[in-house]
């Protein structure tokens, strides 16, 4: 029998990654059945008097018992629970990087990718928008615009709402580098159509969704998804039902690690109310605690779900990862340089590929040699 597995959110905030009020999101899954969940649920809403006889973990979360009772579902189910946690600023400056750098260096990105490029502008974005950057903000917010409404008139003059005095000469190379290569970038959105990808196109259930089935894939040999109903994944579901009946596992390789990126699913994902199916109040539950944990401090149930979040919350997630701005290290150092270089092509309309391959190495011998300290 296909393994069930339910799945819920919590923090979901759409296209809107700049929500003042929700900066995190949880994807949460719990492997079990229908039974098993039932027996579970009703015995801890009976042990802990808990109200509207159905588990909610953003009521949960807010009370003593309530966050007791979360306890015993991290105790219950532990190796069956996996969590895709991501912040959702710094994910919004992958995306940036995804739809403003990527269609530009298409042809060879895998070479971008390779030397952690993708990580470093990221990087530089959200410490940027962090420390409340001169400009950063107005780039987050011009471009969150763009990625909505998908309008490209005046993309030439992209992110002119940044310009300050007090920029900082990184962000003047990425603003300029967007405006001169507007193009580009205008194919890339036309691209994407009002269905599909292009409605939902910041969100980030999808990607969470597919990341987490596919790391299940590999412990069970098929599995039942069921999920608490989502716009997103009902707009658009082709990428999981080409994994219907497909038993075989396919992997890529990134950054040295094999990655999953197929799964077997008994069928096409199942949406049900929470209120009657109990596996889903259990990764509503999870999720929330998972979000209420990154978001509080100064209690015990933080600490502690704090602490079980890295083995069981990295599936997909999406998190800062600040080391890759460390100027003392080559590989920074590097990128720093590739960004100049890719700047200067741009605005001399000069091809941002050619030769590029031969200027990598050449630029990484150089630095082992005559390192560019911070």
């Amino acid at each position: 029998m296909p393994q069930q597995i339910y799945f819920d959110e919590s923090g979901f905030t759409g296209n809107n990654l700049l929500h003042p009020h929700q900066k995190y999101f949880v994807y949460g899954s719990v492997a079990t059945d229908d039974i098993e969940a039932k027996e579970f649920v009703t015995a801890l809403i009976k042990k802990y008097g808990i109200q509207g006889g159905e588990l909610k973990g953003s009521r949960l979360v807010q009370f003593n018992k309530g966050r007791k009772a979360i306890d015993e579902i991290f105790t219950h189910f532990e190796g069956r629970i996996k969590l895709s946690v991501s912040e959702k600023k710094f994910a919004l400056s992958c995306k940036f990087f995804e739809y403003i750098f990527e269609p530009c260096i298409s042809d060879i990105n895998s070479l971008f990718y390779g030397v952690g490029f993708h990580k470093f502008i990221a990087n530089i974005l959200y410490i940027g928008f962090l420390t409340r950057g001169a400009g950063a903000e107005q780039i987050f917010g011009e471009f969150e615009n763009l990625m909505r409404s998908r309008n490209t008139d005046g993309l030439d003059a992209i992110f002119s709402s940044s310009t300050h005095s007090e920029n900082s000469p990184i962000l003047i190379q990425i603003r300029e580098f967007a405006q001169h290569r507007a193009e580009d970038i205008c194919a890339e959105l036309a691209s994407l159509s009002d269905g599909g990808a292009g409605k939902w196109i910041l969100d980030l259930t999808n990607t969470a969704l597919f990341t987490l089935l596919a790391n299940w894939g590999l412990e069970f040999e098929q599995v039942t998804a069921i999920c608490d109903h989502s716009k997103p994944l009902q707009h658009e579901q082709s990428i999981f039902n080409v994994m219907i009946d497909r038993p075989d596992r396919q992997f890529s390789v990134a950054f040295g690690k094999e990655h999953p990126i197929t799964f077997n699913l008994s069928g096409p994902i199942q949406f049900s109310d929470s209120k009657i199916t109990h596996g889903i109040q259990l990764a509503d539950a999870v999720s929330a605690a998972a979000v209420y944990a990154l978001s509080n401090r100064g209690n015990e149930h933080v600490e502690k779900w704090k602490a079980l979040i890295p083995a069981i919350g990295h599936y997909g997630s999406i998190f800062p990862e600040l080391d890759t701005l460390n100027l003392n290290d080559i590989s920074a150092q590097r990128n720093a340089v590739i960004l100049m270089e890719l700047h200067s092509r741009a605005k001399e309309g000069r091809n941002l590929i050619e030769g590029m391959p031969e200027f990598l190495r050449f630029v990484s011998q150089k630095l082992l040699t005559h390192p560019i300290y911070a």
